[in-house]
């Protein structure tokens, strides 16, 4: 038994022969998490259902433009998650599990710290807001708050699943949480502007205090001032990037719709946007899956085009799934919203439009390979013309009187412009790499 699995070894790579064997778990854990996403995003539906029966685009787009705040509250993390979640499964890859569950610990202690300052301060705020008689103003405060211990202590804690049965621990977290959502749906009818304020926040509780009980990685406190320098000092580098292409990006996307539209707009923008993020919960299990496989599997191999082999299946199955999901939203969305959201018909064009963010979510495993590789610099240079794309594109549009859907379709152009930098760059990359030298 073991010559046969000592011959295997020579033929084939230790780390391929796990891949095949876990092949089975990882189809398991996609179902299972695809399972909890998709009835997650159900309940999801149904509240959405109600809530938009109470809660007006202007007042929805009120609350909703604070969210600048737990936006901004995640340069506190100064781009420890991003070095985190790619060091980890890198090193247990290599086998350094001490080092790992090290890197852990100091992220962790950093996490933890900033929370009590950054949410201690919003909750000052807000009750200063609540002496005030500003009960909208307290309310957006309220919610800011929880998202910003969401945004920084969760966002660690998702850091750190990677393994399936770990991954489906944490859709089960955030399952429960939008079950929570789910029951208090009724108090609508009774106190709507409470109901919409608690069901923002409750998903975060419920599944944010979950996945604390049961963390993969339970670590007490270690907080050591030269590994954080040495983890910032990779993690801002990349961090960057990855903060004006979600965060800042998002913060453009409400400004120029508030600029041109109005809170109606932001309202619109946001219901669409919220549909799009539910339509593509299968897509996510599988890229959720498949990243940390990706990470560990570099650090087995050191080869990135071993890395790209094994998600080209997972990426046609993303593209495939994404193809159908934009038909049918297509066809069957606008008469529901029609029929079901009539105070949120004006969603419909931006909806059409911002459903073919899902083809670039599609393709998002082989691009993990530039914070693989810690391409810090193209993902800056990338994101810096794709943000200039994206605001060219949004007010020519307007300027030609495509008021309601400009920045819908600029934030389109410009992801679509990121993308083709980073993927033109990595496979010149992979294309520098195989060439061979005059030495060779």
């Amino acid at each position: 038994m073991n010559e046969k699995k000592s011959g295997l070894s020579r033929i084939i790579p230790h780390s391929v022969v796990g891949w095949i064997k876990d092949r089975s778990k990882t189809q398991r854990s996609i179902a299972m998490i695809s399972l909890a996403n998709l009835s997650g995003a159900v309940v999801g539906v149904a509240g959405s259902l109600v809530q938009a029966n109470f809660i007006t685009p202007d007042i929805l787009g009120f609350i909703r433009k604070y969210s600048v705040v737990s936006r901004y509250a995640i340069f506190f993390s100064l781009g420890l998650f991003i070095i985190l979640q790619r060091e980890y499964a890198v090193l247990v890859g290599r086998g350094d599990r001490e080092k790992a569950n090290q890197t852990v610990a100091v992220v962790q202690s950093w996490c933890i710290l900033v929370s009590i300052v950054v949410c201690g301060s919003i909750l000052i705020i807000t009750v200063i807001q609540l002496f005030r008689e500003n009960w909208l103003e307290a309310a957006a405060w309220f919610i800011q708050m929880v998202a910003v211990w969401s945004t920084l202590y969760v966002g660690f804690l998702d850091c750190t699943f990677r393994s399936g049965q770990e991954f489906e621990r944490r859709a089960k977290g955030h399952f429960l949480g939008t079950i929570g959502t789910a029951v208090i749906i009724p108090l609508f009818w009774l106190w709507s502007f409470p109901t919409f304020t608690l069901r923002s926040v409750i998903e975060h509780i419920i599944s944010g205090i979950y996945l604390h009980c049961y963390r993969p990685v339970k670590i007490g406190w270690y907080f050591h001032w030269g590994k954080l320098r040495e983890l910032v000092k990779r993690g801002v580098r990349l961090f960057v990037s990855e903060y004006l292409r979600y965060n800042f990006w998002l913060t453009i996307e409400i400004w120029l719709m508030l600029f041109i539209s109005g809170d109606k707009g932001v309202g619109l923008f946001v219901f669409a946007s919220t549909l799009v993020d539910m339509s593509a919960q299968v897509i996510t299990a599988v890229n959720m899956v498949y990243i940390p496989q990706i990470a560990t599997l570099y650090g087995q191999t050191e080869r990135i085009k071993s890395c790209l082999r094994f998600v080209v299946k997972p990426t046609l199955l993303n593209f495939g799934i994404s193809t159908v999901i934009i038909s049918s939203f297509w066809f069957l969305l606008p008469p529901v919203i029609s029929y079901a959201f009539p105070k949120y018909i004006g969603a419909i064009p931006i909806l059409n439009i911002l459903i073919l963010r899902i083809l670039l979510i599609s393709i998002t495993l082989p691009m993990y390979m530039l914070t693989i590789l810690e391409s810090y610099l193209i993902k800056l240079i990338a994101v810096i013309v794709g943000i200039i794309a994206f605001i060219g594109t949004a007010l020519s549009l307007n300027s030609m009187g495509l008021t309601e859907t400009a920045t819908t379709w600029g934030t389109l152009v410009g992801q679509m412009t990121y993308y083709a930098i980073c993927l033109l760059w990595l496979g010149t990359k992979i294309i520098s790499r195989n060439t061979p030298t005059l030495s060779s």
